[in-house]
């Protein structure tokens, strides 16, 4: 399964934007067979004024939802940012167009059901041993009059832990993945050596993410990093 899909959102600020000085792109995801849902998370800061000397800080949280035609293999997930561009309309909303590649395994129906079984099978013998242990202890007399509580309390202990080994692959965990895309605005003073050393990044990442034909004043670069 790969799918390309826009996103598209109108963000209104508590003020006018007169201008965007540094904006980022980070997302988190949570994943299922049937689904995936997340939010993009759009920071930066901005000026309101074009006189002003002071920046403002915006940080905003998207939401966004996938659903899935096919099972797949939530631990095959991979999440990627393929796109991104902004622009401010209306004095005081930031429109921002992304576009997100998500790829996956396909499980097979098949083999699906038979893990399914599989597991229901595990918890019927589960249940079918604590059921032994039980009539095991209905033979023993108690020695002190809180005994069969503490028995039951051990017993149901048990039951816990191996139903717990049982449903263990089958457990939805949350994965949260982290990419930062910084935008950087080109200045006179700005070349492409400097631009990699500041952002710890090197020429070819760049290139996979810009057309650097040619570096000039006002363009914007798209320099992703990924958080560990």
């Amino acid at each position: 399964m790969q799918s390309i899909v826009p996103y598209t959102k109108e963000i209104q600020f508590k003020s006018k934007i007169f201008e965007i000085c540094s904006i980022s792109l980070e997302h988190e995801i949570n994943a299922n067979e049937k689904e995936i849902t997340g939010n993009f998370i759009i920071s930066g800061e901005y000026k309101s004024h074009e006189v002003s000397v002071n920046k403002e800080e915006f940080n905003y949280k998207l939401p966004f939802h996938l659903e899935v035609t096919d099972t797949i293999d939530k631990n095959s997930i991979q999440f990627e940012i393929t796109d991104f561009n902004y622009q401010i309309t209306n004095e005081d909303t930031l429109k921002v167009d992304i576009e997100f590649q998500v790829s996956a395994t396909t499980i097979d129906p098949i083999k699906l059901e038979e893990r399914e079984e599989e597991s229901t099978e595990m918890q019927r013998e589960v249940i079918e041993d604590i059921d032994d242990l039980f009539h095991e202890e209905e033979k023993i007399e108690p020695i002190e009059e809180n005994i069969e509580s503490e028995k039951y309390e051990a017993v149901e202990e048990r039951l816990e832990e191996e139903q717990a080994e049982v449903v263990l692959d089958s457990a939805i965990e949350k994965e949260d993945e982290y990419m930062t895309y910084h935008i950087h605005i080109v200045s006179e003073s700005d070349t492409l050596e400097s631009i990699v050393m500041a952002y710890e990044t090197d020429v070819d990442t760049l290139k996979e993410y810009n057309q650097m034909d040619s570096l000039n004043i006002g363009d914007k670069i798209i320099i992703p990093s990924k958080d560990e």
